[in-house]
């Protein structure tokens, strides 16, 4: 390098000059900057500009001399050819480091000695390379080094044919590695119908398995792949009854394998999607937990996307999602990048579901992952569309559920301040626009009816969710004007939604309504309980359980009025009778929050047209002091009210466990299980029994075929 005036040097020279150690002329001749340099020309060389080795880490290796088969140094090459094999071993050396920056240098200095060594010396050479090659700026660094010296020791790695060495021809099978088929719990044909039959039924929910594990047999992927193929058994077999001894074989099986995980066994990218799959079809909890549904499943599901996360993070999965470039993606590349991508919609769905915070880091600001930058998904078709396509519409519609949680439900202390701002309206109408523009985009797509349906559901729950943030600050209002007239002793307040169409809020309170009723409608009258919601994703159920709640406090708050609760009452009616033909088994996900539903609209701590146990209690003090002044009443009037607004915010629609201890506060409202739609409850809601309600349950195979055109979405 040469000065071209003060603080100006060349950056550019070509490969002669640079080994010369000679200013490169590049700008006298032709373009300015551009080869061929005036030296070049006067000497009829073919100029070529060298590569920078500015910025990144140039790999230095310490020069091992090359012994002869007595181990004697041999004579250095003339200067000359040396200093050529230098350059051309430097060239190679800043390739290879831009690259593949983590790589191990250990292989190249190993090819360059003797394989006829001893493996001490060659040991001793890869583990002087990669001393050179890496740094130490952690512990966990050091501790990474500290596990390849023990693996480069040659003492735990014997000889083939040696007597100590296990590669003697008596390597165990398969199946006696497998403790589900080795123990005769499952055979390797049940085991392959089981992988078949959840590809065919619960895959497209839900696409992060790899491709590669449905195309070939599982006595190949019992050691490639123990923990993903040990998922898709469990959710397989967890269902049916006769696949129990299967189901709790691999779930045994599994318990191993999630603890060899957590005590440092080496990560795989099946590994993660096996923990995601799990996370998504929750297993069934012990019978002793609980007789009815209260949430357990989903603090099931937050631990294992926690773990799929943590995992992800030690395999470095997070960076595929930051890279933009799409040609010549590996597949081993892409399947890192769905199953983060995977990690990222299951961590937000959960949390969401749960009210926690998120964990896992959402695609870069810059990168709009589309269904292009998933070819193993777009090659497996779904319908006339593809699982590209759907995955997609899935990424999309997750971004915008965080985008509501961030901004709504973020924290109690955020929320109270926009109860009492009023800034969540803008909020609002600005996630309609963009959830209307979403349902544009994708309505159209012909995915197959079942799935299309799962989009509907999530689409419907998410308009729940954003609009139903105004039914809660409206609630919160009351309540702070209910204490702060109870302290002051001022003019009692009336009916919360005495006019709803009066109310500051009523476009939002009606579009929550209306979201929570299209849930109830299409569950009962697009999905096939037996065919379609049995296979969906723990997430689509407790949608249908979530705005059932809804419906239940906005009918106590007044929201929905006498004229229009006897076709919401008949929904419920058709959502429990959903639930229950999921499964055979009474402790099933689908029995349990049947169960609960039916109890909580049993509550009813208020009916219409009927005086609460509460206002009949409070009458009746109120009759034994006949005599009490004018403040007094009003006082209890106002107690009324207080206790109106207790029940309403006795749970949250949004927390199941909540909802759970509300239920079983009152120990007269159980029934005995299975005796869900008792005739007692169908008059007490004014409505006749299951069998005269006009909607078809039986789903004869002509109509279980859902085309896709008999629903807006």
């Amino acid at each position: 390098m040469t000065h071209l005036g003060k603080g100006k040097r060349v950056s550019r020279a070509c490969i002669s000059c640079r080994s010369r150690k000679t200013r490169c002329d590049l700008d006298s001749i032709g373009s300015p900057g551009n080869p061929p340099c005036k030296r070049c020309i006067e000497e009829q060389r073919e100029c070529v500009l060298a590569t920078s080795r500015r910025g990144g880490r140039r790999v230095r290796k310490k020069k091992i001399p090359e012994l002869d088969d007595d181990g004697v140094p041999l004579l250095p090459q003339h200067p000359l050819q040396a200093n050529r094999q230098n350059m051309a071993m430097d060239s190679w050396q800043a390739t290879a480091a831009a690259v593949q920056d983590n790589s191990w240098v250990d292989e190249s200095a190993a090819s360059r000695t003797d394989p006829s060594q001893p493996a001490s010396r060659r040991s001793s050479v890869a583990l002087e390379g990669h001393l050179a090659s890496n740094d130490l700026l952690n512990p966990s660094d050091a501790l990474d080094l500290l596990a390849q010296v023990a693996d480069l020791d040659p003492s735990r790695h014997p000889r083939q044919g040696d007597g100590n060495g296990q590669n003697n021809g008596s390597r165990p099978s398969a199946s006696s590695r497998y403790p589900p088929i080795s123990d005769g719990a499952l055979g390797y044909a049940n085991a392959n119908t089981l992988v078949q039959y959840y590809h065919q039924n619960y895959h497209p929910f839900f696409p992060v398995a790899h491709k590669s594990i449905f195309e070939g047999h599982v006595a190949e992927w019992i050691e490639k792949e123990p923990h993903l193929l040990t998922a898709i058994l469990i959710v397989a077999s967890k269902d049916d009854p006769s696949w129990q001894g299967a189901h709790e074989a691999c779930s045994s099986h599994m318990e191993g394998l999630l603890s060899q995980l957590i005590y440092g066994s080496v990560a795989t990218v099946g590994a993660v999607e096996a923990l995601l799959i799990l996370a998504e079809w929750a297993p069934q909890p012990p019978r002793e937990i609980s007789t009815f549904g209260c949430g357990k499943e989903d603090h099931g599901a937050w631990m294992l996307v926690g773990v799929a996360i943590r995992l992800g993070y030690l395999q470095r999965l997070e960076q595929t999602g930051l890279h933009d470039e799409e040609d010549s993606l590996s597949d081993s590349f892409t399947r890192k990048r769905i199953a983060w991508a995977a990690c990222y919609m299951s961590d937000r769905q959960v949390s969401i579901r749960l009210g926690k915070g998120f964990w896992s880091r959402g695609p870069g600001p810059s990168t709009n992952l589309r269904a292009a930058n998933f070819p193993s998904l777009q090659s497996q078709t779904l319908g006339h569309d593809n699982l590209g396509t759907l995955f997609q519409a899935q990424l999309e519609l997750t971004q915008l559920f965080s985008n509501a949680h961030d901004i709504l439900y973020s924290s109690t202390s955020h929320r109270e301040q926009l109860y009492v701002g009023g800034e969540y309206v803008r909020y609002i109408d600005d996630f309609a626009a963009v959830l209307r523009k979403w349902k544009l985009s994708w309505g159209n797509f012909d995915f197959t009816p079942q799935v299309k349906a799962s989009l509907i559901l999530s689409y419907d729950f998410l308009r729940l969710y954003i609009n139903a943030f105004a039914f809660q600050a409206t609630l919160n209002r009351a309540a702070a004007k209910s204490r702060k007239s109870s302290s002051s002793k001022s003019t009692v307040l009336g009916p919360l939604f005495s006019d709803l169409a009066a109310a500051p809020d009523a476009r939002f309170i009606y579009e929550s309504i209306d979201a929570a009723n299209s849930l109830l409608s299409v569950l009962n009258n697009f999905i096939d309980p037996v065919a379609g919601l049995k296979y969906m994703p723990l997430k689509y159920p407790l949608f249908v359980i979530y705005a059932a709640t809804f419906l239940f406090k906005a009918w106590l708050a007044g929201a929905i009025n006498n004229d229009s609760i006897s076709g919401v009452r008949r929904a419920i009616l058709g959502t429990i009778n959903q639930l229950q033909k999921t499964s055979r088994s009474t402790q099933s996900i689908g029995h349990r929050y049947a169960r609960s539903l039916r109890l909580l609209w049993r509550k009813r701590p208020g009916k219409r047209g009927h005086k609460s146990e509460h206002e009949t209690e409070l009458k009746t003090n109120i009759t034994d002091v006949d005599n009490t002044s004018q403040a007094t009443t009003q006082s209890t009037d106002t107690n009324i009210m207080g206790v109106q607004l207790d029940a309403l915010n006795g749970f949250s629609w949004r927390d199941l466990d909540s909802l759970g201890q509300y239920i079983s506060n009152d120990a007269s409202m159980y029934a005995p299980d299975g005796v869900l739609t008792t005739s007692d409850f169908d008059s007490e809601h004014g409505t006749s029994s299951m069998e005269g309600m006009p909607v078809d349950f039986s789903y004869p195979p002509a109509q279980t075929a859902w085309q896709g055109g008999d629903i807006i979405f």
